[in-house]
C-alpha cells in the first residue's frame, strides 16, 4: 500500500501514458534506502497491465566504474526480439 506520494505517482503515470501513446521516455527514481522507491515502481508495473513491455535491471556498486555495465542486464531479456518486425509505434519512433 502506498501512502501519499501523489506527485511521484503522477509523474510515473504520466510516463506510462506517454509510453502507451508510443512516445519514449525515462525517469530516474533515486533516494535513500527504505523510502519506498521499489514500492512505487512495483505499483507502476502493476498498472502497466501488459500495455508496455517492462524490463528491469539492478545496479551493482562493484560495477559503478564500468561504463554501460547495466545495459547487459537490461537488454538481455529482449535480445531475442531484435529480429522481430517493429510495431507501428516503433516504426513511427525510428
Amino acid at each position: 500500500m502506498i501512502v501519499s506520494r501523489v506527485a511521484e505517482r503522477a509523474r510515473l503515470d504520466a510516463l506510462l501514458a506517454a509510453l502507451v501513446r508510443g512516445e519514449g521516455g525515462a525517469l530516474v527514481v533515486h533516494g535513500e534506502a527504505g523510502i519506498g522507491k521499489t514500492t512505487l515502481l512495483e505499483a507502476l508495473v502493476e498498472r502497466c497491465a501488459g500495455a508496455v513491455t517492462v524490463v528491469r535491471a539492478c545496479g551493482a556498486e562493484t560495477e559503478a566504474e564500468l561504463a554501460f555495465s547495466g545495459l547487459t542486464e537490461l537488454f538481455y531479456p529482449v535480445l531475442r526480439q531484435l529480429d522481430a518486425p517493429l510495431s507501428a509505434a516503433g516504426r513511427r519512433a525510428s
